[in-house]
């Protein structure tokens, strides 16, 4: 009896371990991993974050290089020098919290030949008014790409909800 208890041991951590190697490694093979998944959902809170708390590295460290947002409005910046310039004339010197929170929820990430993709939707609250206002609802919709230091976001778009009337 010990040796079919030993044989189904060694089974179960080969079969394990299997399929933790391949789980470590099924971003190379078109699918994400638990990691990648919270490493890209940590994009999202810093874009929020750096926005919110006028900290233009940590909004831009969610960004690569040859990134483009575009905005609600139509218009673009595109590519990381770009960003932090807009944050710099955003933020003209100031630092700290800026009255407003990003709330960013139902993540929906899949991955692509590429990457990921994602789309998660925001909303942005006026928190200087008692209640807190909403000021704008909608969704991202992004492409994530890995570089050498990890996820980043290489497009996003800003979609606002109109409001109904």
């Amino acid at each position: 009896m010990s040796k079919l208890r030993m044989l189904v041991a060694v089974a179960v951590v080969v079969g394990g371990g299997s399929a933790w190697v391949s789980a470590q490694s099924g971003s190379a093979s078109g699918t994400l991993t638990g990691q990648d998944y919270g490493e890209i959902e940590e994009l999202y809170a810093r874009y929020s974050h750096g926005s919110d708390f006028r900290d233009g590295d940590l909004f831009v460290s969610a960004f690569s290089e040859d990134a483009t947002i575009v905005r609600a409005d139509g218009s673009s910046i595109q590519g990381k020098a770009n960003l932090v310039a807009e944050r710099a004339e955003r933020n003209q010197g100031r630092s700290g919290d800026v009255g407003r929170r990003h709330r960013t929820a139902s993540y929906r990430i899949t991955a692509t030949p590429d990457g990921a993709k994602g789309r998660a939707y925001y909303v942005l609250l006026d928190v200087t008014t008692r209640p807190a206002t909403t000021t704008f609802t909608g969704y991202y919709d992004d492409l994530f790409v890995r570089t050498p230091a990890g996820w980043r976001i290489k497009h996003r778009t800003i979609n606002r909800d109109t409001p109904s009337n």
